[in-house]
């Protein structure tokens, strides 16, 4: 039943309670990608990139698909382990090993929670303010703390109601942003649009790496935790490709009437919507932050758990909701008093910085997957030294090598900066892969080729964690 609470946690699920099909993944991953706030990223490649319509198009297509691709990589662990990610990965990092990147994913998905739960607030209080109200922060902090109690308990619930939720709010919400997109493209001049030059190679290949990490990237440590009830006969091939279909067609749709609106009109940043339209928009604003916050608070929880943090599911969830809540009180509550951005824009660079070596672990732990499809065994959920994924004290060294080489090579291409102030910047940073944001890329890359090499010098048949390879 959709309201029953689940209280498995880092369980894995039995056999016989994997009722789960791939059609239900393709909703989730739509109704999590669809919002207005993919109609910005859309713009953004415009005002920041200045690409034209057709290349909006491929940037759209071959950034979404190549980060949705490292989901769906990771979501094949759900069925054949039937446990969260970032268990599941135990098998690969060891029970020690594995604690450093569940720590990563806590902090990415908990920070992009905050930022749903603040972007969202302020585009009620945008509204609000459009409609007459006053705005502020008696507005905007009880506003905050509603959408975020919402978030939390249907985290708190769990699985079965996340999942009943994505497939029906995906239907509302793709009916109201097929709307909305619909009327904000009569707006445009589209002669002016078709008539945009094209900018360089190098924009293109600029912009696959933003569109990418503004969708899947920060998606991919939480894959297996909604395929984990699959059986493990469902076909991965389907597994793959509703994980890709539910994720590129919302956001192309989203990016592109984006693109289209800031090349076609003077509204470069946002919706030209008539007044009648505006309370459809803040209900499609407040939905799409449902659907993606409720997963990524879920997600992160388990995570959480995955670290060795104390307490049942629902608990843990609760108190991840309750820390999510303080973050944004203080990120509105700056916002609203100063108008300053500083926090949030703190808290962006942040979440970017922290996405390198989150795919460099999805780079060590999707080719072993590819590698090693026997590779679960019973235990995943046992810490001690009697576990099968003990190795060497806790770590499989080729793996938390390997992570940590591909984290400092992506590290190296990065730039951090919060406005005209630059935190961090790599040696590698003003190089071509630095400058077209590919630092993720190349720490996915180089963790892959490193394990590749590092591996199998350590494998035996004999070898703590380690099945024999498949056939």
């Amino acid at each position: 039943m959709p309201w029953q609470v689940e209280q498995r946690g880092l369980e894995p699920v039995p056999p016989d309670e994997r009722h789960l099909r791939p059609r239900s993944i393709l909703w989730t991953w739509l109704a999590a990608n669809i919002g207005v706030l993919g109609v910005s990223l859309g713009s953004g490649l415009v005002s920041g990139l200045g690409l034209n319509l057709w290349q909006a198009v491929i940037v759209t297509v071959v950034g979404t698909m190549g980060a949705f691709a490292f989901v769906a990589l990771v979501s094949i662990a759900g069925p054949l382990s039937g446990a969260p990610t970032l268990v599941a990965s135990r098998a690969t990092f060891g029970v020690r090993g594995n604690r450093a990147p569940a720590v990563v994913s806590w902090l990415v998905l908990t920070g992009l929670e905050v930022m749903m739960a603040t972007t969202s607030t302020f585009a009620i209080a945008n509204i609000a303010e459009i409609l007459g109200f006053p705005s502020g922060p008696l507005l905007d902090l009880p506003v905050a703390l509603v959408l975020i109690a919402g978030v939390t308990a249907a985290a708190y619930v769990g699985h079965s109601l996340i999942m009943w939720m994505q497939k029906w709010l995906g239907w509302v919400l793709g009916g109201l942003t097929a709307a909305l997109c619909a009327v904000a493209v009569t707006t445009v001049d589209w002669p002016v649009v078709m008539a945009a030059p094209a900018a360089d190679f190098a924009a293109v290949l600029g912009g696959i790496g933003v569109v990418a990490a503004g969708t899947g990237v920060s998606w991919m440590s939480a894959g297996a935790d909604y395929t984990r009830y699959l059986d493990r006969t469902q076909s991965k091939k389907s597994l793959f490709g509703v994980t890709i279909i539910g994720a590129v067609v919302p956001v192309a749709v989203l990016v592109l009437t984006g693109t289209s609106l800031a090349l076609g009109n003077d509204q470069a940043t946002g919706i030209a919507l008539p007044d009648w339209l505006l309370i459809p928009y803040l209900i499609v604003a407040v939905l799409g932050m449902l659907t993606s916050a409720t997963l990524a608070l879920y997600s992160s929880g388990l995570s959480l758990q995955a670290v060795g943090v104390p307490g049942s599911r629902p608990r843990v969830a609760a108190a991840n909701g309750a820390l999510v809540a303080v973050v944004t009180m203080v990120v509105v509550g700056a916002r609203a008093t100063s108008g300053d951005d500083a926090v949030l824009a703190g808290l962006t660079a942040v979440i970017g910085v922290l996405a390198v070596p989150l795919v460099a672990w999805v780079g060590v732990f999707g080719l072993d997957l590819l590698l090693r499809r026997d590779v679960f065994t019973p235990d995943l959920t046992v810490s001690g030294p009697e576990s099968d994924y003990w190795f060497r004290r806790g770590f499989h060294v080729p793996a938390v090598a390997s992570w940590i080489v591909g984290s400092v090579a992506g590290l190296l291409c990065v730039t951090v900066a919060v406005g005209p102030t630059v935190w961090f910047s790599g040696p590698l940073a003003d190089t071509w892969l630095g400058r077209n944001s590919l630092g993720w890329l190349v720490a996915g890359i180089a963790a892959s080729a490193v394990y590749w090499v590092l591996e199998p010098l350590t494998r035996s048949p004999g070898a703590p964690g380690r099945a024999h390879p498949s056939s």
